[in-house]
């Protein structure tokens, strides 16, 4: 959660120098691209923190579930 919020500061400064930079430059596009850029990289981190935060709360859900029917399984001595 922490991480988001340090990564989304640090895009959105990232974009706003590039969009002020735009602003008087002669060719504003590869700024253009600079913004857009910073905003899919973000995007995709994003996404990828989530699916790993997803099947580590899977994985740990199902060794819940293992360890659960382990220990109300029969005991066999």
């Amino acid at each position: 959660m922490i991480k988001n919020i340090f990564y989304f500061i640090i895009t959105a400064c990232i974009s706003t120098f590039a969009f002020w930079g735009s602003l008087g430059a002669k060719n504003p596009f590869p700024l253009y691209g600079v913004m857009l850029g910073i905003w899919a990289l973000f995007f995709w981190g994003l996404n990828n923190r989530m699916k790993k935060d997803a099947a580590r709360r899977f994985n740990e859900r199902m060794f819940a579930e293992y360890m659960r029917s382990k220990a109300r399984g029969p005991r066999r001595y």
